[in-house]
């Protein structure tokens, strides 16, 4: 099931499947959803993140046992884990309050 909530990212953990800490802005303080921990596989193309970038986060939650279909090899395979992949981060930027330009 894939989602996408506005975060703030709050730890990480490099290596080869980097793990990322978000708290969900989208999410009350005392919600049991409000920190929850995504991973980053190594062959997907994601920018580089730092503690403190807030913005939007695309992942994905799969459950261990659910099919998937592998383009590489063109089989469908079995997830091993459950667990929630990061897809994409777009990082938010400030609102521009320029009202003239000067070309």
């Amino acid at each position: 099931m894939r989602t996408t909530f506005k975060g703030e990212i709050v730890a990480i953990q490099p290596g080869q499947y980097t793990l990322y800490v978000f708290k969900n802005l989208d999410e009350p303080n005392n919600s049991l959803l409000r920190y929850f921990t995504v991973t980053k596989l190594p062959n997907w193309d994601v920018t580089s993140l730092d503690i403190g970038d807030i913005g939007f986060v695309e992942c994905d939650y799969v459950n261990a046992g659910d099919k998937y279909y592998q383009s590489s090899t063109g089989n469908m395979e079995t997830y091993n884990y459950t667990v929630c992949y990061l897809l994409h981060f777009i990082k938010e930027t400030p609102k521009v309050k320029q009202k003239e330009y000067n070309f």
